[in-house]
């Protein structure tokens, strides 16, 4: 931190030096934070509670019929019944025994049921479609149009090795694909309605079953989900591991971002939604700016452009992901520069849309702000008279301008007391011109104690303080 200051010396009585903290200034700086904030809300771009785990029931063999407002991402068209609790399944709180509501029948396996005993094809639980009718579960996941849906589910009949429960997949009111499975996995695709699809045995009575098609409708939240279409009202179409894939979204944090140079904070980031299969990279361009690559910042590859690279997994919003950028410490007085950023489209990997809105564009160019860490202040602090006596009254003004550099907000004035000067009734005066603010109740004390808070200190900005104090002794 650099500074120039301008300091007008005086003596005391008898040509004696008379030390009035002349240069006992003080100016502390607060970093300033990033314009893009995290934790918006985020689209559904997946399935999610994809096994039914969620609410964990914790007791194995256990079953309940619960209201879809505790199954994370479900919901049914199943009609009000009351709520079951068999087998000390463990519940949430909430959840009330008889209470009337839109059930999903869910189990904790392994449970024998008819002398068979079952076990979910993913994790420890799984849902009945027929709980107590036929009925439908789903979830609404964000599609725009042209999207390439890959998707699988596991489905097993529960009454009979030789009858299948028979289930349909949709999309909206439109049939992707009609399935039919017996409670030993025979089976198989019934009728393709969209796209493809195909399906192998699975363990324990599963049936896997994959496939893909192309999304012909108009962008916006679009209703996917099971629905059962034969077996008893109370029995049948037993489903778990769900997933539907589809190309993520990705956009940056926010159109702007500031960094303090050599700080890691407000550093442009990227946030995504959906599920990779595998490790994927992100393109992004350095388009222009005043800021200087290898100056002022760096890259991950030390060029313009540059990749971010994501390992597979759900991403659901949640996770801000740094591109790797970084503002370069320096002693150079060279005020804030700015870097022009772009997310390079690469529709065969990922799509450049909104996280937070179906079918918005996306935030894929934005400026990052890299503002000095080395201050150009000019700094004076003014005594009249320049001589005094005991029992005078002396008055100082302190002067900062700000020249150039990282903003202040926040900034710490501090002139500490000085032996032989009682400041104890001064009155602090302050005014403040161009960018810059006073505080609200100067004091005395706040300028020689924990120091005095300006709000704002931007280049250009101009702050004046002033008080008087008597004379009790010379040094």
């Amino acid at each position: 931190m650099s500074a120039s200051t301008t300091v007008r010396p005086y003596r005391g009585v008898a040509g004696r030096t008379l030390l009035l903290a002349v240069f006992g200034l003080l100016l502390v700086l607060a970093a300033p934070g990033a314009l893009a904030q995290a934790g918006v809300d985020t689209v559904q771009r997946t399935f999610i509670n994809l096994s039914f785990e969620q609410p964990n029931l914790q007791a194995a063999g256990c079953r309940v019929y619960i209201g879809e407002q505790f199954v994370p991402g479900w919901t049914t068209t199943h009609g009000l019944h009351g709520q079951e609790n068999v087998g000390g399944c463990a519940v949430p709180l909430g959840f009330v025994v008889g209470e009337q509501a839109h059930i999903i029948e869910m189990w904790r396996t392994p449970r024998t049921n008819g002398g068979q005993t079952v076990n979910a094809r993913s994790g420890e639980q799984l849902a009945e479609l027929n709980a107590e009718q036929l009925s439908r579960i789903s979830q609404n996941v964000c599609l725009v149009p042209d999207d390439e849906v890959r998707w699988r589910f596991s489905h097993r009949g529960r009454a009979s090795a030789t009858v299948q429960d028979e289930m349909r997949f949709l999309l909206g009111d439109d049939p992707i694909v009609d399935v039919g499975t017996t409670n030993n996995g025979s089976g198989g695709v019934a009728t393709v309605h969209l796209g493809s699809a195909t399906s192998a045995a699975g363990p324990d009575g599963w049936r896997d079953y994959t496939g893909s098609f192309l999304y012909g409708g108009t962008g916006g939240m679009t209703n996917i989900g099971f629905e059962a279409r034969s077996g008893a009202s109370t029995t049948g179409n037993f489903i778990d591991d769900i997933q539907v894939f589809l190309k993520p979204f990705i956009e940056l944090t926010g159109a702007g971002f500031e960094t303090v140079e050599g700080a890691s904070t407000g550093v442009p980031a990227l946030r995504i939604v959906g599920t990779l299969d595998d490790e994927l990279q992100i393109v992004v361009t350095v388009t222009g700016g005043s800021a200087q690559l290898g100056t002022d910042f760096s890259t991950p590859s030390g060029t313009t452009t540059f990749s971010v690279t994501l390992p597979a997994g759900a991403y659901d919003g949640d996770t801000v992901v740094p591109l790797g950028l970084q503002a370069i410490g320096n002693g150079i007085i060279d005020g804030t520069r700015t870097v022009e950023l772009r997310l390079e489209p690469r529709p065969d990997d990922y799509l450049l849309s909104s996280t937070s809105a179906c079918g918005a564009a996306a935030v894929a160019q934005a400026t990052w702000r890299i503002l000095d860490d080395d201050l150009n202040l000019d700094i004076e602090k003014v005594v009249l008279p320049t001589t005094a006596a005991i029992g005078e009254v002396v008055a100082f003004t302190l002067v900062v301008n700000h020249v150039d550099g990282v903003e202040g907000d926040g900034a710490v004035l501090r002139d500490p007391a000085v032996e032989g000067l009682d400041c104890s009734a001064a009155t602090l005066t302050c005014e403040a011109s161009g960018d810059a603010a006073c505080p609200a109740s100067p004091t005395i004390g706040a300028l020689q104690g924990g120091g005095l808070v300006i709000p704002t200190l931007r280049s250009g900005g101009r702050v004046q303080v002033g008080f008087s104090c008597l004379v009790e002794t010379v040094p």
